[in-house]
């Protein structure tokens, strides 16, 4: 039992390993052409398709990547949902039933490159479509979903869309098309590319290869799966994957060895890339390495060197396979195949079951004359951490240093508040500290002093000054709702308005800094409609009228409430004033109010700009010039005044 149990949990970290250097097992790969334009629609490809017996359904892009927590904690600000808009209309003539796909493929690209609107994009795709980028952990499913992504990520990965202030351009270096099952209505495409600039300057480590799959539905073809998996950073990788690889394969043995691979040798059935997986299931690595020219140039971008003929690259091989656990077999997943070139996408399993992180994309050139491979070019899928969310914040900050500002003070904020010890009054809010939920029940329980008000008996006894600062403090972080036009379909936000707003209403400034960090700026410069704004619940309180004074007279109470209210605490305000601050020099709670509203009143101008940006004000509109100015410098009250006088957005209905 404790064998096997080890056994299991060296399998666990081989998983790991295995996608630090999967890629190693079988090192292929084109040394990228230089070109610096992209291979334009024309270009003659074979149709000639390529079925195998070894080839599976693209049903391992989607395998075990859903299981991981920073994913699941990620994903519940920002599902994926897998609901689809309905298809554009796609009239452009060259998405013709006939066509095997490339010429879709790099129309899409070159729409990329020429920076066409995430909205435009959609044409291209089916509505069911699975979307991979491995800079993600979680595959993109559905039309919805990856028009969010676009908008949300833009500048993250180059299938992404790139950003508006990006200099860089896909720059395809080899392509393949070929009709799959089902002849034309089926398609599939491999591109490997890599980036440079506007300039014609190559950009370092941005070499990626991508799998399309294509559907013709109702005469017109559009692209169903994408997968797309990028090169690792210098310095790569190199041994280290191996060197773990070796340590744990001696814990997994060699009990349970499964060697998936055709029966008594080559099956000459099926292309030569086939073959060549298939002799590496069999670890016959002289079999495979036959499959290559004497003088082949693979490259393994976990390495910084080519393997330059035969020979070198056999020595590789045989390295690779001392190393890797024998229970381990490669899986085609799809081939893309003519007798020049291939593309293949695949992934690992160990005894039959899918290893997470282990997929990849391999690109090679056939010597149409032998039929050998002459040379590859092989990328495996990056483990974890992934860099599409890194990359997503990481622009923003780069695109306006000044998020720095709420980034820090938001830093300062969870350390004083959750974990110090004599930066505030009282003891910090992880002692769970009795007296502390008791306070925060009490306050609770007198929200927006209603029950104080009806007398109800329920009703605690609560210092009036800590009453009207907490209600003050409820009635401006509900004030932020005004500006839930910031979330729309066009719009999206990392993290989504409508829950951080509910968060500000218990942790205030916990939720409100993150928010202004991390939101996307907006670029409308024109009206945008109530209809647009993600949520019919959402739209009518962020553009209902009386919101800024309900909320500016709630205010106005418990400033009253907190002067007034309660004379057993003092009728003087000195002596009321002088028992709230012996309150405060115990109650780290109340101490964090005082903050609160600090933070409040400096970073409420951050919305104003934005909000008559797209109401169709523009900076130098004179006719606002006051409210603008009122909402951004007055605390509270000038945000307030703002949304009960500033421009209505128009609905659709009344435009029309």
């Amino acid at each position: 039992m404790k064998e096997a149990t080890m056994r299991r949990l060296a399998t666990l970290i081989t998983g790991l390993a295995a996608t630090v250097h999967s890629a190693a097992a079988f090192s292929g790969g084109t040394l990228p052409l230089k070109t610096t334009t992209t291979i334009r629609p024309g270009k003659e490809t074979s149709h000639a398709g390529s079925s195998s017996s070894t080839s599976r359904t693209s049903s391992s892009l989607n395998m075990a990547q859903n299981n991981d927590p920073i994913s699941a904690i990620l994903d519940l600000f920002n599902p994926q949902s897998s609901s689809s808009s309905s298809s554009s209309s796609y009239t452009t003539a060259y998405a013709s039933s006939k066509d095997n796909g490339q010429t879709v493929v790099q129309t899409f690209i070159d729409s990329l490159n020429s920076r066409t609107p995430p909205s435009d994009l959609m044409q291209f795709f089916a509505d069911d479509i699975n979307y991979v980028d491995t800079s993600y952990y979680n595959p993109i499913r559905g039309k919805e979903a990856l028009l969010k992504h676009f908008y949300l990520h833009a500048g993250s990965s180059p299938l992404s869309t790139f950003g508006s202030d990006s200099l860089e351009v896909i720059v395809v270096d080899d392509i393949v098309a070929t009709n799959g099952d089902g002849g034309a209505n089926n398609s599939k495409v491999c591109v490997m590319y890599h980036l440079a600039t506007t300039g014609g300057k190559d950009v370092d480590d941005s070499t990626h290869i991508s799998f399309y799959n294509l559907h013709n539905g109702n005469g017109q073809k559009k692209i169903t799966q994408v997968f797309d998996v990028a090169e690792p950073a210098s310095p790569k990788p190199g041994d280290g994957g191996l060197k773990l690889l070796k340590t744990v394969s001696k814990l997994i043995g060699d009990e349970s060895i499964v060697v998936k691979g055709s029966e008594g040798g080559r099956d000459s059935s099926i292309s030569v890339v086939e073959q060549y997986f298939d002799a590496w299931n069999r670890r016959d690595m002289k079999d495979a390495t036959s499959l290559f020219a004497e003088d082949c140039v693979m490259r393994d971008l976990q390495y910084d060197d080519a393997f330059y003929g035969r020979n070198e690259f056999e020595k590789h091989l045989l390295r690779v396979k001392d190393c890797l656990p024998r229970t381990f077999n490669f899986v085609v997943d799809d081939i893309a195949v003519n007798s020049q070139k291939a593309g293949v996408l695949w992934h690992v399993e160990n005894n039959g079951d899918p290893l997470a992180f282990t997929r990849g994309c391999s690109f090679y050139n056939i010597d149409a004359r032998s039929g050998l491979i002459k040379s590859g070019f092989e990328i495996p899928e990056k483990a974890p951490p992934k860099q599409g969310y890194l990359n997503t914040i990481s622009s923003k900050f780069e695109a306006e240093p000044i998020r720095f500002v709420p980034a820090a003070i938001w830093v300062a904020y969870m350390y004083t508040l959750f974990i110090s010890d004599g930066i505030l009054p009282g003891v910090n809010a992880l002692a769970l500290e009795q007296r502390t939920w008791e306070e925060v029940r009490d306050l609770s329980l007198n929200f927006f002093l209603v029950a104080p008000l009806l007398k109800l008996p329920f009703s605690p006894v609560v210092h009036p000054m800590l009453e009207g600062v907490f209600n003050l403090l409820l009635a401006w972080a509900a004030m932020f709702a005004g500006f839930l036009s910031d979330e729309r379909k066009d719009k999206p936000n990392l993290l989504p308005f409508g829950p951080m707003l509910v968060g500000m209403q218990f942790l205030t400034s916990g939720f409100l800094l993150p928010y202004l960090f991390t939101r996307t700026v907006e670029t409308k410069s024109s009206n945008v409609y109530q209809e647009d704004i993600d949520g019919v619940l959402q739209a009518k309180v962020g553009e209902w009228r009386p919101l800024g004074s309900f909320l500016g007279g709630v205010g106005m109470a418990s400033i009253f409430w907190g002067l007034f209210a309660r004379p057993e605490f003092g009728t003087e305000f000195s002596e009321r004033y002088a028992s709230f601050g012996d309150l405060l020099s115990i109650d780290r709670v109340g101490s964090s109010f005082i903050v609160d509203l600090v933070i409040f009143a400096a970073f409420q101008s951050w919305f104003v700009d934005d909000d008559l940006k797209r109401r169709g004000v523009l900076e130098d509109d004179g006719e606002f010039t006051v409210l603008r100015n009122v909402a951004k410098y007055v605390p509270f009250f000038g945000l307030a005044t703002y949304l009960t006088l500033r421009p209505s957005l128009p609905s659709r209905e009344s435009a029309d």
